[in-house]
């Protein structure tokens, strides 16, 4: 018999976690832990849908709704993002899958305009149930790269990365932590920088003060102590390490080429955490230029096509809200 289950309060936690070691499609975005981060902040407000099917948990979407703190622009950019994709057991019957993702779409049309779902896994194989379910596909590009060994990962670099790296060293760069609240306004005033520059919405800083207490943000230094770039990051233990958001002062100190040296640093604290995978969290569109996927290319990862599942509660809105969104990030 198949249940669905519709309030986080409902869903089994010991089954839920369970899950998600057992599940070869697990992310930290799909786990209690990934739920819980959500809950409280201003910029997001979590949804979680769950399936079980003989009595056992089979199936669990989180599903993160932005808020924009614009009314207007909330109102016509309304979406949600189920990140990593759902949280499967490997025996879930085609039935299950097809109710918990039409629950999904149920659930959020009268909240969302649309609603995305990112793939870091391959989920190929239950392609038919997304289609059934009324979900479209849209290829879409990441890197996965291995972090096992550190002569391996070192060499995997392209030639330049290695020479960036052994440069900014060499200058007396350094990687830390982020512990406490200067450091953080620093980060994040290069962070909300780059992102206006790209025309890209950016959480407030509460976000990332939370996730600098639940996870890591590491930070790069120069010399005399300016932090000139850094990575947020977040882990499923012993699975992966995932980038969330990245950036650095790469023009104004290209000596120190704090991107890369942020990169690098994420890679060496997967490998450090007994992390075997780094998953940079999306390389673009395939055949559509995108200057970040020749930037992760240089760090030896594998690249895939795991690709997106959307479904669209109102095209109309849908179409005037990327108008919208383009425009007013363009002029911020």
């Amino acid at each position: 018999m198949i249940r669905l289950i519709t309030t986080y309060d409902q869903i089994p936690q010991a089954e839920w976690q369970q899950l998600t070691d057992r599940s070869p499609v697990a992310t930290w975005f799909q786990s209690p832990e990934g739920y819980r981060f959500l809950e409280g902040l201003r910029d997001y407000r979590p949804l979680v849908v769950a399936v079980t099917e003989d009595d056992g948990l089979k199936g669990v979407c989180v599903c993160q709704l932005s808020r924009s703190r614009h009314p207007m622009v909330h109102y016509l950019i309304r979406r949600a993002v189920i990140n990593g994709g759902p949280l499967l057991a490997e025996d879930i019957s085609g039935e299950a899958l097809v109710s918990l993702l039409r629950t999904v779409d149920e659930q959020l049309r009268s909240r969302v305009i649309f609603t995305e779902i990112r793939c870091f896994h391959d989920y190929s194989g239950w392609a038919e149930c997304f289609v059934e379910a009324g979900w479209q596909y849209e290829p879409h590009l990441n890197f996965h790269i291995a972090c096992t060994d550190a002569e391996a990962m070192r060499q995997a670099l392209s030639e330049n990365r290695r020479r960036q790296i052994v440069r900014a060293e060499s200058l007396g760069v350094r990687i830390e932590p982020i512990n406490d609240e200067r450091d953080l306004r620093a980060w994040y005033a290069i962070l909300r920088a780059l992102y206006r520059r790209v025309h890209k919405p950016l959480p407030g800083i509460d976000f990332f003060r939370r996730l600098m207490t639940d996870q890591v943000i590491l930070v790069v230094r120069a010399p005399g102590g300016q932090i000139v770039g850094g990575i947020a990051l977040v882990e499923l233990p012993g699975r992966a390490l995932y980038e969330w958001y990245i950036c650095g002062l790469d023009e104004q100190c290209r000596a120190y080429a704090p991107s890369v040296m942020a990169t690098w640093a994420a890679m060496n604290y997967a490998r450090e955490n007994g992390l075997p995978l780094f998953d940079v969290m999306g390389a673009g569109k395939p055949d559509v230029p995108y200057g970040v996927r020749e930037f992760k290319q240089k760090f030896g990862g594998r690249l895939v096509e795991h690709g997106r599942w959307i479904i669209v509660a109102n095209s109309w809105l849908y179409s005037l809200g990327k108008a919208v969104y383009a425009l007013f990030f363009r002029k911020k």
